[in-house]
């Protein structure tokens, strides 16, 4: 018997992007230039509108496809990603960022929950069907995006 149902792999996904919002709102005040407030900013729109569409797949019907050895590595790898403190609340991410010290700190954190991130939403997107598995796959392509501009601002740094 699996021990996430899919409404709750949802809702997972749905306090990730909470979690990532609250984080990016709060590193915005870390931020001492101009790039990287508004690199910030930004980022928290987009993990507003991912929690938008998470909370709308989570109003439909979503199936999953799995067989049981599969669900056992997905629960396998689902329980370790929420032990990190990233991921386990909102307030766990918004302490991270009110205890990074400075603005490569938090570009540094932001790097972390994004690779995190992705890595989830990989394991997501094998499991889903149809139209959810779509809106996945933008998702990721979006956070891939994420990874790419905080790497760069990071290099450039």
């Amino acid at each position: 018997m699996p021990l996430l149902t899919a409404d709750e792999i949802i809702e997972i996904a749905t306090r990730l992007e909470e979690s990532g919002d609250v984080f990016y709102t709060a590193a915005v005040e870390k931020a001492t230039t101009p790039g990287v407030k508004a690199l910030f900013m930004d980022l928290a729109e987009q993990e507003r509108r991912h929690h938008r569409a998470f909370q709308q797949m989570g109003r439909d019907v979503v199936e999953l496809t799995l067989s049981p050895d599969q669900w056992d590595q997905f629960q396998a790898y689902t329980g370790a990603l929420l032990q990190q403190h990233f991921f386990a609340s909102p307030e766990s991410a918004l302490n991270i960022a009110i205890q990074a010290q400075d603005e490569q700190a938090a570009l540094h954190a932001a790097l972390g929950f994004e690779k995190e991130t992705l890595l989830f939403f990989y394991e997501l997107r094998d499991v889903m069907r149809g139209a959810e598995q779509q809106v996945v796959e933008r998702i990721i392509q979006e956070e891939k995006r994420h990874v790419q501009r905080l790497s760069r601002v990071l290099a450039a740094g």
